[in-house]
């Protein structure tokens, strides 16, 4: 008799028991809802003047990077003669003609800040353009798409391989193309230690094992990172990690370059552009090929207007032009452009001329004089 009263009220606990359950449920999916899956994204390969210049600036800065600890400069007798050496040891930073003591470090603090400030007057000029060309993260991710290129081909050729099933073409790819990460890795972590100790000693008590364990160390610590952010990650550093596309708000005006569509002349779009012309529509120059969208390397539409992901690359342009030469119209639907000049486009009238010095402009440079001067 008690186990049939107790009945309802078990059915009750029950029912309440799997109404939670679900609640848990429903609270799990939408905490999942929270956070985006990853989409891999695969650059295609841009050809123009603007990827012309990335490589140039890529060749530039790794050059300057890997060489220069392998530079020498006649200081003496009782002085190192490496170029550019942070001599923790001898309390000492030498940087060719420069000697820099420890009691002298305002000489850096004021270089730090000089630094800065180039970074800001850059940016109010022409926007991110050291993202664009000249950030470490930029120019070795830039490195490694082009050694992902080499082994897996361009960008349909890296979908489909990602795509296809397991096999040993599959496998001698994704294993050389790591392989060579790898490689470049060790290369940046190796000539990083060789700025803080004589760089030919370095490499041969390395080689030997006779290398302090701070030497191994901070080699396997930048190597790890290297392959990481710039073989796995890349985009999402730009995009999450880095603190600076926030800041830049702040650096930029209606005065400044950014990378920036025309809808005014691109829309409306039309894949379809020629028949609806021969049936008296009216469509913008955009065809909608997506192009500017493929090569990007964070992978957005640069037609939904400025974006925290835009690096300034300016790789759209580059697709852009190429498919207005081939369709012909005119280049620049993609362009260099100030908010000031679209405003003025957008209602119908001449643009302002760009204004390089106006009063942010000028604010830096003076700053950036007095403490030169200071210094």
């Amino acid at each position: 008799m008690n186990l049939i009263k107790n009945r309802p009220q078990a059915r009750e606990q029950a029912a309440d028991g799997v109404e939670a359950h679900d609640a848990v449920a429903v609270n799990a999916a939408h905490s999942r809802e929270l956070y985006k899956k990853r989409e891999q994204i695969y650059p295609k390969l841009a050809h123009g003047k603007f990827r012309s210049l990335k490589w140039l600036v890529m060749a530039v800065t790794l050059g300057i990077y890997y060489i220069v600890p392998f530079l020498r400069w006649d200081r003496g007798p009782d002085a190192p003669d490496q170029a550019v050496l942070v001599d923790f040891a001898g309390r000492r930073f030498y940087f060719f003609f420069i000697e820099i003591w420890p009691q002298e470090v305002y000489y850096i603090t004021g270089l730090l800040i000089l630094a800065a400030l180039a970074l800001f007057l850059a940016t109010a000029l022409v926007g991110r353009v050291w993202c664009g060309y000249a950030c470490p993260q930029t120019v070795w991710t830039d490195l490694f798409i082009a050694v992902e290129r080499m082994f897996e081909g361009d960008r349909n050729k890296r979908i489909m391989l990602d795509r296809a099933e397991w096999s040993f073409n599959k496998a001698w790819r994704k294993i050389g193309k790591h392989a060579v990460w790898l490689l470049i890795a060790a290369a940046t972590g190796g000539a990083w230690i060789l700025y803080f100790h004589d760089a030919f000693a370095v490499v041969n008590n390395f080689v030997t094992g006779q290398a302090a364990l701070t030497s191994y160390i901070f080699f396997g610590v930048l190597t790890f990172t290297t392959y990481v952010l710039a073989g796995t990650m890349r985009e999402q550093v730009c995009t999450y990690m880095c603190p600076w596309p926030r800041i830049q708000g702040a650096m930029l005006d209606e005065h400044s370059l950014t990378v920036t569509y025309n809808d005014w002349r691109g829309e409306p779009r039309s894949r379809h552009q020629k028949k609806k012309e021969a049936a008296g529509t009216a469509t913008g120059d955009c065809i909608d090929c997506n192009q500017c969208v493929a090569v990007c390397p964070t992978g957005i539409d640069i037609r939904e207007g400025p974006q925290l992901e835009c690096i300034n690359c300016a790789l759209c342009i580059d697709a852009c032009d190429d498919i207005m030469a081939k369709i012909g119209r005119p280049k620049g639907l993609i362009a260099y452009d100030t908010q000031l000049a679209v405003a003025a486009r957008n209602a119908g009238q001449t643009p302002p001329k760009h204004k390089i010095i106006r009063a942010r402009t000028l604010l830096y440079a003076v700053v950036m004089t007095v403490i030169g001067v200071l210094m």
